[in-house]
């Protein structure tokens, strides 16, 4: 199963560690683990930032928010069975 995070990014949802809101980065620890992580863009262009997403190798940023996100995934889930 795969989640569509923006652009042309997809990702397996079996490396996925959480999905959060932006709006959490500005929090110390958070910041110090994004400076930390290695860092990818989930569209190009310069699309303002909603979400970002944990995976097991990287850290990704997203246009889309993550209650949609998560909406992707259940949905998914949900086609699967």
């Amino acid at each position: 199963m795969y989640l569509h995070i923006g652009g042309s990014r997809v990702l397996r949802a079996d490396e996925l560690l959480g999905i959060f809101d932006i709006r959490i980065r500005d929090r110390q620890c958070n910041r110090e683990f994004l400076q930390v992580s290695r860092v990818e863009s989930g569209s190009s262009g310069r699309a303002e930032y909603k979400s970002f997403v944990v995976t097991t190798g990287k850290v990704y940023f997203s246009p889309i928010a993550p209650g949609t996100l998560k909406k992707r995934l259940q949905s998914n889930a949900l086609e699967k069975e």
